[in-house]
């Protein structure tokens, strides 16, 4: 994990792993709610995760490949929660 400051109003908390990836076809439907590949879960965690950065003015958002990993990006305002000005 690590962070960065984008400009003096944002900054980025980025998520990575070197695990198996995501397929294209399912990388467009993770934010979904009840969106799984597995047996078990919901499919509620990306989800409710992207509901709350959005409430809070964030953008979330996914790059994957298969065999290489994924990385999570979590872009937040840096003043106060949910500032939009």
């Amino acid at each position: 994990m690590r962070t960065e400051l984008v400009s003096p109003e944002r900054a980025a908390i980025l998520v990575a792993d070197r695990g198996l990836g995501i397929a294209e076809e399912d990388l467009l439907h993770i934010f979904e709610p009840y969106f799984t590949t597995k047996r078990t879960g919901t499919g509620l965690g990306l989800a409710i995760a992207k509901n709350i950065v959005e409430a809070l003015g964030g953008v979330v958002s996914a790059r994957s490949r298969l065999g290489e990993g994924t990385e999570i990006r979590i872009d937040l305002p840096t003043s106060g929660p949910g500032a939009r000005g």
